[in-house]
């Protein structure tokens, strides 16, 4: 069993470095603000106070969820992430394929993230119809359609030693 890193590629990390700090500026504004800090509205919190939370939240949310490796171990595939691995069985799996970045241009995200800490959740083309990505870059894709008609999308670090694996083990 070998675990595939997901790094982020430049764009994603460009993207990801920037709505960061775009939201912990944005969040933190109101408190550099001319209006002084006063105890008691910690106690009562005005949307002021509950603003920088809410956005910090959602980077501890996203990046918790965000990809960080994969591997096919115990005939399950099982996508690395900070908060809760998620598994896949093998036994569902019908084929592994890298695929160009063409086959995915269109895609439309209907429900995920689409940049920050990668590309995650659920996707939809002409082709493949509704996908769900684990991807951290824009290249390098290697698809799993199932036998349920889902298709899975990851990123590996390194896609032909992840398909090659993956049809090792399948043949035996």
């Amino acid at each position: 069993m070998n675990k595939y890193k997901a790094s982020m590629d430049t764009v994603t990390k460009g993207l990801t470095i920037g709505v960061s700090i775009l939201l912990l500026l944005s969040g933190f504004i109101p408190f550099l603000s001319n209006n002084e800090f006063r105890f008691p509205e910690l106690i009562h919190p005005s949307s002021v106070y509950v603003m920088p939370f809410s956005l910090i939240i959602i980077l501890i949310l996203t990046y918790g969820f965000s990809p960080k490796g994969y591997a096919i171990e115990d005939r399950q595939l099982v996508i690395y992430r900070p908060f809760q691995n998620k598994y896949y069985s093998t036994e569902n799996i019908l084929k592994v394929s890298m695929i160009d970045r063409k086959e995915l241009k269109n895609s439309l995200r209907i429900f995920g993230v689409g940049g920050l800490f990668g590309y995650f959740g659920l996707f939809r083309n002409s082709r493949y119809g509704t996908m769900i990505w684990y991807a951290t870059r824009r290249d390098q894709f290697v698809v799993i359609e199932r036998s349920n008609g889902k298709v899975i999308v990851l990123t590996p670090d390194d896609p032909n030693s992840f398909v090659s694996e993956y049809e090792q083990i399948n043949q035996r």
